[in-house]
């Protein structure tokens, strides 16, 4: 019974942890879609002029973004993993 018991409770758990990714995920969604903008931003203040600092703010706005694709990538993969050990569970 207090294997039912422990099962129960970390499948909820598991559960929970891959809502929170989910959440998280979206956060990041937005955040990519925040980084798109300023891209778009920068881009065309850049336009007509090759200035060392507005380069360098479009090259750091492309990292953050190269970076944000790679976390929503590694969320996704941690949630179904989750889901995965969730459905071994019970």
């Amino acid at each position: 019974m207090h294997y039912i018991y422990r099962a129960a409770i970390y499948i909820a758990t598991t559960a929970q942890a891959a809502d929170q990714g989910n959440t998280t995920l979206n956060q990041i969604r937005a955040a990519m879609e925040n980084t798109e903008q300023v891209l778009a931003r920068l881009r065309a203040v850049a336009a007509g002029t090759n200035h060392a600092r507005i380069a360098e703010a479009i090259q750091r706005a492309e990292q953050r973004q190269q970076r944000l694709a790679e976390a929503a990538t590694l969320i996704q993969g941690s949630a179904a993993a989750a889901r995965e050990y969730a459905g071994v569970l019970g």
